[in-house]
């Protein structure tokens, strides 16, 4: 039985998605880890308290005290009490966790560099446009869905 144009394009996106995940999975090095240093790194300027990365990253508060104990003992994180409510632990990257963050983008960045210059620039320019259409397409359709048409 032929697939529908419908369908073959529902596959094609299902195995770039899947694809593109393999990649980032294989270039961050333990990607839970970098994930949760990623984060970190985002709230820099006034740090990120471990029950909000527990609630942005859908993990248990206990799963994410683990990991920052790891992360702690690997020097790529340190915790420092809050200036206003001293009660509170605010996490903040440091410096040899920011390098890695950059480390481990830069390898992911040279991974993806190639699947442009195969394509070449042409193509790689009209996906990226059609990728942007498609995904905007896709959220209105979403939101309308879900009533939240403006």
């Amino acid at each position: 039985m032929e697939k529908t144009k419908t369908e073959q394009l529902n596959a094609a996106m299902r195995k770039v998605s899947r694809l593109n995940r393999f990649l980032q999975m294989k270039c961050y090095q333990s990607s839970g880890d970098l994930r949760l240093l990623r984060i970190i790194a985002h709230h820099e300027d006034v740090g990120i308290t471990p029950s909000v990365l527990a609630e942005k990253l859908e993990i248990a508060l206990p799963t994410v005290s683990r990991k920052l104990s790891v992360l702690e003992k690997q020097e790529l994180i340190e915790r420092k009490p809050g200036t206003v409510d001293r009660r509170k632990t605010y996490v903040y990257a440091t410096e040899k966790g920011r390098l890695l963050i950059q480390e481990d983008y830069r390898r992911f960045i040279s991974r993806f560099s190639s699947v442009y210059e195969n394509l070449g620039e042409e193509k790689a320019t009209r996906l990226i446009e059609l990728l942007e259409e498609t995904a905007g397409y896709l959220d209105e359709e979403i939101h309308r869905e879900a009533g939240d048409e403006d």
